[in-house]
């Protein structure tokens, strides 16, 4: 059995994590992202900064090949089948790292015992059947170490969001799990350099900075790695240095953009068929705002990354792991430093981010705590005194009964601590209100938002993919401050770029310029784009462009009627419609949970769109219909106290 045990626990650990991935996985789109990426590899398009181009070729084969289930679905799996995929990985990782520990502790005659050869012999009777019985019991405890601690990093919060839906990060924690496992097999053998971990190593470097950017946060690791083999063979270390244009196949698929961007697709972040504007796409100048803001952020980010560190490990796990590094530091320090050189160099850079997907951005991190999880199980269960695992009496059976326990333990924990945050297989909140939305607006019509997680997102795949409503346009109001999307608007929708054309053309041409030259151009655009589109179009707004302090200098000339889920900009004098959101009390929402940032939002928007109609038909006296509209609101909220408040209060006057 020796021979096929580690890879029978490796496969089965990515099984078990591929099967609770699948359980929890999106049926459809989700917030943020999602829409969009699902969208723009399906289109083949150029995605948002900076530019996943690998994610973005795979994306679109699995996108387009003959399986079943929705493109959505499908893409969504694939994160799924990528994030099972390292575990797998972290299975092998964990199984060198554990084993170096082992050989450098058991320096007694029980390590020569454990690792001696069988001799070849014609007469197998002579074989000592004890020995035999000690080699495969470590192989049993090195190989139950390895399959528990995949299992637990599978299981952590963010890696786990990750495997549930289309995102650049399950292909990210793939890479990491791949990058490190070569770096773990350099370090092992640094005295004994192997050259085919270097080359893997620099060629994956390539493939995952072609998928993302923060693959950058290994170059400090990377570059100890390199000094210790430069310490230990100079001459060798030398002949690594041309190895280093491996890399460059992987970073060449960025060119895949540019001819991307040159079909002119509807998703055309920058514009990079002209090669100029591919640096910028690269260090994300249209998210420029998103970095380096202010020290509050980053001391914010800090203080929220150290407060959540415990549940993204379900708090037991990492216990072990902080008892994994600190033995760790006495027995396998080069590696010690390998992960300090990573965690400083993610922090430093990450805190720096303004966006609510920050959590991701920190994946290195969480991985490498939960990789040295099995150094921690093996230092605590032995009592501080790792190498008595094998060298007491009965031991060694002992030792495996208590693994598997303690494995056991954290492995179930970390699930059942974790699964309802990740259990997103009934998470239709922004799929719903998406469809019904869409569904709601008249033909031809124009629907604006500010806000990118939730409807705009969604709706390009909706419209894109499975083309809903192709004839309504929707709009993303703070884009109309990138070139690239002015024009989009020119291509795909003439009639409204006819328009805006004059101020278009103005601001186009102090773009670069300084900021007080920029903003009134770009007001006097933003203007111009409501104003005269509302004048030819039926234009609706959605709740977060209406709520927006930057955009009520716009609305001073109009009403903003709501109508169902969103709101109408008509002129002041206009009258009353007794139609507005009649068409949206047939809507149906499944229901769900508002245990997320995103999830709590549509919690409140949805019941409370209805509930602003149901006042609009109040204010014009029009009870039935306002009671309609509340009894939508509470049917999706039952206590929603501002809809019971009017309710009693309509009711009050009616018996008046």
């Amino acid at each position: 059995m020796d021979k096929y045990l580690k890879h029978i626990f490796g496969l089965f650990a990515g099984l078990v994590c591929l099967v609770i991935y699948i359980l929890t996985l999106n049926p459809s789109v989700t917030f943020i992202d999602s829409g969009e990426l699902a969208a723009v590899v399906y289109t083949f398009g150029v995605p948002h900064p900076t530019g996943y181009p690998l994610f973005l070729i795979i994306g679109y084969i699995v996108s387009h090949l003959p399986l079943p289930g929705s493109v959505i679905y499908r893409l969504n799996m694939l994160s799924a089948v990528e994030s099972a995929a390292a575990v797998v990985v972290t299975y092998y990782s964990a199984l060198i790292l554990i084993e170096s520990v082992f050989n450098i502790l058991m320096n007694t005659k029980a390590k020569k015992q454990i690792n001696k050869k069988n001799k070849k012999s014609e007469n197998t009777e002579t074989e000592d059947p004890h020995k035999k019985s000690i080699i495969s019991v470590y192989s049993l405890v090195i190989c139950l170490l390895g399959f528990f601690t995949a299992i637990c990093t599978g299981l952590t919060k963010t890696f786990w969001f990750g495997a549930t839906q289309i995102e650049v990060y399950a292909l990210h924690s793939l890479f990491i799990s791949l990058i490190i496992f070569y770096s773990i097999r350099i370090l092992v053998n640094i005295n004994v350099p192997v050259r085919k971990n270097w080359v893997m190593l620099f060629i994956l470097l390539g493939l995952s900075a072609a998928n993302h950017s923060t693959t950058i946060y290994f170059i400090p690791a990377l570059l100890y790695l390199f000094y210790l083999q430069y310490s230990s063979d100079k001459l060798y270390a030398k002949k690594l240095i041309p190895l280093g244009a491996l890399m460059i196949p992987g970073l060449l698929l960025y060119a895949v953009l540019i001819i991307s961007s040159s079909a002119f697709p509807y998703l055309n972040w920058s514009d990079v068929q002209n090669i100029s504007n591919l640096p910028g796409h690269l260090r994300g100048s249209d998210f420029s705002q998103l970095m380096f803001s202010s020290t509050s952020r980053f001391s914010e980010n800090a203080s929220t990354f150290f407060k959540g560190l415990p549940g993204e490990f379900a708090i037991i796990p990492l216990a072990f792991s902080v008892a994994g590094f600190l033995f760790l530091w006495k027995t396998f320090k080069n590696f010690v430093i390998y992960i300090i050189l990573c965690f400083i160099f993610t922090l430093l850079y990450s805190f720096n981010y303004n966006t609510v997907e920050i959590n991701s951005f920190y994946l290195l991190v969480f991985y490498l705590i939960s990789l040295i999880l099995p150094i921690g199980v093996v230092y605590l269960i032995s009592f501080g005194s790792p190498q008595t695992i094998f060298t007491g009496k009965n031991e060694p059976k002992n030792s495996t009964v208590k693994i598997v326990i303690v494995g056991l333990i954290l492995s179930i924990f970390s699930a059942a601590y974790n699964y309802k945050e990740n259990d997103n297989s009934s998470n239709y909140a922004n799929v719903d209100f998406t469809v019904n939305t869409l569904n709601s607006l008249p033909d031809n019509s124009i629907l604006v938002s500010y806000e990118w997680a939730y409807i705009y997102s969604s709706s390009l795949y909706f419209q894109l993919v499975e083309k809903l409503r192709p004839d309504v346009k929707v709009f993303n109001i703070k884009f109309l401050s990138a070139p690239w999307y002015l024009n989009t608007i020119s291509k795909y929708y003439p009639d409204v770029y006819e328009n805006i054309k004059p101020e278009a053309d103005e601001y186009l041409k102090v773009y670069d310029k300084d900021e007080k030259i920029i903003v009134p151009k770009l007001t006097a655009l933003v203007k111009a784009f409501i104003d005269k589109c509302s004048a030819k179009f039926p234009v609706y707004f959605t709740i977060d462009m209406v709520f927006n302090k930057e955009m009520k200098q716009f609305f001073a000339n109009y009403i903003l009627k709501p109508t169902g889920f969103v709101y109408k900009i008509e002129p002041k004098n206009s009258p009353y419609d007794n139609s507005a959101g009649v068409n949206t009390l047939n809507s149906t929402f499944r229901k769900f949970e508002p245990i997320s940032k995103h999830k709590a939002t549509m919690f409140k928007v949805i019941p409370g769109m209805y509930f602003e109609t149901a006042y609009y038909h109040y204010n014009n006296k029009n009870i039935e219909l306002s009671l309609k509209f509340i009894d939508k609101a509470l049917e999706f909220d039952p206590a929603f106290t501002d809809a019971l408040k009017l309710k009693s209060k309509i009711t009050s006057e009616l018996k008046k």
